[in-house]
């Protein structure tokens, strides 16, 4: 496909495309010195398609984080847990698969995110995705507790700020550890941090 037949692709295909060109073209080029033309020449189609969309690059990059960001809090991957048959176990299941969705979107991005978002603390739409993701991460926990309480295990009373742990912590292992974390380090966190916070 040339150039002309690129620059023709409309909807959801373009911009995965302007995404996915300018996150490689980061890997290689200061984001400083990013343009619009070495983008365009990516992901083959024409600069004047990224300037009817957006007026910098940072625009753009900022359109990014949102649009990847946004993965880890529609809470689709809670669909991939399931009971394990004890809380040791679910809540391994649960960080394992917090690490996954973050390695997939990337460290960098995600903190970005977090960084734009709370330079627009007025942002009313990005303010209720992040409750609503919230609320989710919360009841993903509750769940979890629950469940481990009709089994017989003997669980806590704890606060909401509690039931977040095991995404804060995942949260925080991510930003001061960029590189992927470590089966044995999940596990860590989870027999000396999480089992000993939640089980009576």
């Amino acid at each position: 496909m040339n150039k002309t037949d690129n620059s023709r692709r409309r909807g959801d295909e373009l911009l995965e495309s302007l995404y996915n060109a300018t996150m490689k073209l980061t890997t290689t080029i200061k984001l400083t010195n990013l343009t619009f033309q070495q983008i365009a020449d990516e992901a083959k189609t024409s600069r004047t398609v990224l300037y009817r969309r957006w007026a910098t690059t940072f625009d753009l990059l900022q359109d990014i984080y949102s649009y990847k960001a946004k993965k880890l809090f529609d809470g689709a991957f809670f669909n991939e847990l399931k009971d394990n048959g004890n809380l040791r176990k679910d809540l391994l299941q649960l960080l394992t698969v917090y690490q996954k969705v973050h390695t997939e979107i990337g460290a960098e991005i995600i903190n970005n995110y977090y960084f734009l978002r709370a330079q627009d603390k007025n942002d009313n739409n990005e303010l209720l995705i992040h409750k609503q993701a919230v609320e989710k991460h919360l009841n993903a926990t509750k769940k979890i507790l629950a469940n481990a309480e009709k089994r017989g295990e003997k669980i806590r009373k704890i606060s909401p700020i509690t039931l977040m742990l095991p995404y804060d912590l995942i949260r925080t292992e991510n930003l001061i550890r960029p590189t992927n974390i470590s089966k044995k380090r999940l596990t860590m966190m989870v027999d000396e941090i999480l089992m000993p916070v939640f089980v009576g």
